[in-house]
């Protein structure tokens, strides 16, 4: 069995001039996944009305996932998954914060000045197939690095409490820090339930892991990537850098990447 992957980062609505205007850009968005065919998709920043657009625009994929204030008035981290390969058995969501169950909450001894959270959800095979997959999508603190550290070990915890014999995992996100940092190395740290992550662009050289490139299309931040279950095998990866119609889809450029299963 195969599955593939993407990270994408949407970018939120905000009021961005011409092409980076949300309203001109999300055809560009639904026409790079219409591209790739990806399985599942883990988003970041996207808004309901982002979302919205996003189904009317790709009726294949169905998506998951809490806003980071449970109001459902503020930024998701909305797993989409495509109905033809996949359904899903059960999700949630939890705040990066040391009250996880509050959405929204915020510890002030974290330093980071906005809530952030994680969904997760478990998926089967839509056509009967026994084998299941566990899905993390989270977005780190852009500012704090203690948030992002603390929010990564938080991740980490809850990945260990989780019976993961029936099912692979993966995490996807935009973790606003570099290869090599500390939040990025705790994710790859053995968990307690004997699960080890893989980064999936471990594999490519750093100049091409660079994925946050404010519009320019010349990126110069690695911060999104996708980690993978070690019990599998990544077939390919890569960072699209590619402009769709003369648009840029985001300020960030998706990963995708394609597995196997043994």
């Amino acid at each position: 069995m195969k599955i593939k992957i993407m990270s994408f980062n949407l970018r939120y609505d905000k009021p961005d001039l011409g092409d980076n205007a949300w309203a001109v850009r999300k055809e560009a968005v639904a026409a790079l996944i219409d591209h790739h065919v990806p399985d599942i998709i883990g988003t970041q920043e996207g808004k309901a009305h982002q979302l919205l657009d996003l189904h009317r625009l790709l009726p294949d994929y169905q998506s998951v996932g809490s806003d980071r204030t449970g109001t459902g008035t503020s930024e998701y981290c909305a797993i989409f998954y495509r109905t033809q390969r996949l359904r899903c058995l059960e999700t949630s969501n939890f705040a990066l914060s040391e009250t996880p169950e509050v959405l929204g909450s915020i510890t002030s001894e974290w330093e980071n000045p906005l809530p952030r959270m994680t969904s997760w959800a478990v998926f089967a095979s839509a056509t009967g197939e026994e084998q299941k997959i566990t899905v993390f999508n989270t977005h780190l603190d852009y500012r704090s690095a203690k948030a992002r550290e603390l929010g990564a070990r938080l991740i980490c915890d809850r990945i260990s409490h989780l019976n993961l014999t029936q099912s692979y995992l993966f995490l996807t996100g935009d973790f606003n820090a570099d290869p090599g940092t500390a939040p990025r190395e705790t994710l790859k740290h053995p968990f307690a339930n004997g699960i080890n992550l893989n980064d999936a662009l471990n594999s490519v050289e750093l100049e091409h892991q660079q994925s946050f490139h404010d519009f320019t299309g010349k990126a110069f931040a690695a911060v999104d990537t996708i980690y993978y279950d070690s019990r599998i095998n990544l077939r390919n990866v890569k960072v699209d850098t590619f402009a769709w119609e003369g648009i840029w889809p985001s300020d960030h450029f998706p990963v995708v990447a394609e597995f196997v299963f043994p």
